[in-house]
């Protein structure tokens, strides 16, 4: 079984590592295999473009720095979890890890998210989705959060497990 283990740096992230941890110590770990999944949003280039040359610069300068600090965050959270999935038995050669860096306007950056695993999703042969119900910005009131809300409108065909 090929899982698609979406993490961010929410606690419903650490639930849905906790779910597959538990499926990998009662089932053992022949034949799963997990990618480990974060997506950084980055400010588009046309967008930064669109203020005068010398503010243009300053903000296509700090934006590099956003999203270099972003992917070492990402690393992080993936190494975290890695961990949690080898102490439950997961074997390291059966663990891959992917970082994808989505570009969008600031105002979209959990439709960025939400593209990138919808991307990464359909792009693979995997057998599970596995996400968060809520990510990181947690609204009142919604069953679902934005970004589960969107990969599972998508998920024809596919099974998703979305954890909280």
């Amino acid at each position: 079984m090929n899982i698609l283990l979406t993490l961010d740096s929410s606690s419903a992230t650490d639930k849905a590592v906790a779910f597959v941890c538990e499926i990998i110590r009662r089932g053992g770990t022949n034949g799963i295999n997990v990618t480990l999944f974060h997506a950084v949003e980055s400010i588009s280039e046309s967008y930064l473009l669109s203020a005068t040359s010398a503010v243009a610069e300053a903000l296509k300068k700090s934006a590099r720095e956003l999203e270099m600090a972003a992917k070492a965050n990402g690393e992080k959270i993936i190494e975290r979890q890695r961990q949690k999935l080898i102490e439950a038995g997961a074997a390291e050669e059966s663990l891959t890890s992917r970082i994808v860096v989505r570009e969008g306007l600031p105002e979209s950056r959990k439709v960025s998210a939400a593209l990138a695993i919808i991307e990464e999703m359909k792009s693979d042969s995997y057998d599970v989705v596995c996400l968060g119900r809520r990510g990181s910005t947690e609204a009142q009131g919604s069953f679902l959060g934005s970004v589960a809300e969107k990969v599972l409108r998508e998920a024809v065909g596919k099974t998703v497990w979305v954890v909280d």
